[in-house]
């Protein structure tokens, strides 16, 4: 990805020291920035004041909008850059909307999604204007420019553009087959209906089956949507619910408006059923978007507590324990600590000679294989947070060869 997102937050540290308060604060100004740029676009469509303020409280009770602006994520700031990049156009500010997606483009590679759905969205903007959308498109630019040159000067530094050769992420970097077409179209769908999305969903829906599809409201969600689905169907990428965080705000739109003029009670059931999200944690083996609600608080509670018994007497360099992304960052990454050590990821391994694996219900990347391996292993400790579980297994034919070893030498 280029990494202007990645060079603010380092310029924070330099600014106001490196820390974990310092990193989530850099989060602020675009968190600040996307209710902003949503409010404004809202009084732009005059929505009534009560509406705004049912629009703000449904806006944070999105369960992935409010957990990836508590972490530290360019998936947030994209939402946030992609309102205020629409707000110009709304308000017809050309060179802060060049300014702007300069910022898309340089945070993330899926900005790319983003400028041909803003870009094709603008043409129903401008009342299917050609000349007019024509004149809005040459304002992508100056970001394309940007792109351009960061992905030449990537190239010369590592000798490859966009693709890694890095056998960590080489699995997610390809194109998907028949079966991936399909696993990929399945969890786009999951994820317009997946933690409380439903709601939204369907109230969209019903939205657009009232109105005609060409309504404003309907267009600014049904493009991105349509666009990112496409773009995600032939990689072999996971696609993931934040990837949708720009439409799932975007349909809110449709949603106050069909809120409009109804009794507060379906405000509050809207809102609620959202919340819900949080809780949906799927029973192993299905994987979740943990990272998309408040249950990554609990996975961090429990890693702390799991960080302690590494501490422990018996829990020596000598202890090889194996486990799969998050499990397996270091506390470096996560606590910004001196600590640089990580445990080795087994995604897509065999497990058969490792002796102790950590294992959470919210390790996507464990294969069913190696949780039916892990059922049968021995538990050595076991800790839950909310709705999240760890669990240190040590592995049972290992662990029988370890006690034959120690009994021959008792009898020596």
């Amino acid at each position: 990805h280029p990494p202007l997102f990645y060079v603010y937050v380092t310029e924070c540290y330099i600014l106001f020291g490196k820390n974990l308060m310092t990193a989530h604060l850099s989060m602020l100004p675009f968190t600040i920035l996307g209710i902003l740029s949503f409010i404004k676009i809202l009084q732009h469509f005059h929505f009534n004041k009560q509406l705004q303020y049912t629009g703000v409280i449904l806006y944070f009770s999105i369960p992935a909008v409010i957990a990836q602006n508590c972490m530290v994520s360019y998936d947030a700031v994209l939402l946030s850059l992609y309102l205020a990049a629409l707000l110009s156009v709304l308000k017809n500010k050309k060179l802060l909307f060049a300014i702007v997606f300069i910022g898309i483009l340089g945070v993330s590679l899926r900005g790319l999604f983003c400028m041909i759905a803003l870009s094709v969205s603008i043409y129903f903007l401008q009342n299917r204007n050609f000349k007019l959308w024509l004149k809005w498109n040459v304002y992508f630019i100056p970001a394309i420019i940007f792109f351009v040159i960061w992905i030449y000067y990537h190239y010369t530094q590592t000798g490859w553009m966009i693709s890694t050769n890095s056998e960590t992420w080489s699995e997610h970097r390809g194109f998907a087959n028949a079966f991936g077409w399909f696993k990929n179209a399945f969890s786009i769908m999951r994820c317009f209906f997946d933690l409380g999305i439903a709601m939204l969903t369907l109230l969209s829906v019903f939205y657009l089956v009232q109105h005609k599809i060409t309504d404003i409201y309907t267009s600014l969600w049904l493009i991105p949507a349509l666009v990112f689905s496409v773009s995600f169907l032939p990689f072999s990428n996971p696609v993931n619910h934040r990837y949708f965080l720009i439409v799932y705000v975007l349909m809110l739109f449709p949603v106050l408006k069909f809120l409009s003029g109804k009794k507060l009670i379906y405000s509050v059931i809207t809102a609620f059923i959202l919340i819900l999200g949080h809780f949906l944690i799927y029973p192993v083996p299905v994987s979740n978007g943990w990272d998309c609600t408040l249950s990554h608080v609990s996975y961090f509670k429990c890693k702390d507590d799991f960080e302690q018994l590494r501490n422990s007497v018996w829990f020596d360099e000598s202890t090889k324990t194996e486990t799969v992304f998050p499990l397996n960052a270091s506390l470096y990454q996560t606590k910004m600590q001196i600590n640089t050590a990580r445990m080795i990821n087994i995604n897509g391994k065999s497990i058969d000679s490792i002796p102790f694996i950590l294992f959470s219900n919210i390790g996507n990347d464990f294969s069913d294989e190696q949780i039916k391996q892990l059922n049968s292993w021995i538990i050595l400790y076991q800790k839950k947070c909310g709705l999240v579980e760890l669990i240190l297994y040590e592995n049972t034919e290992t662990s029988k060869k370890k006690n034959l070893k120690l009994i021959q030498n008792i009898r020596i």
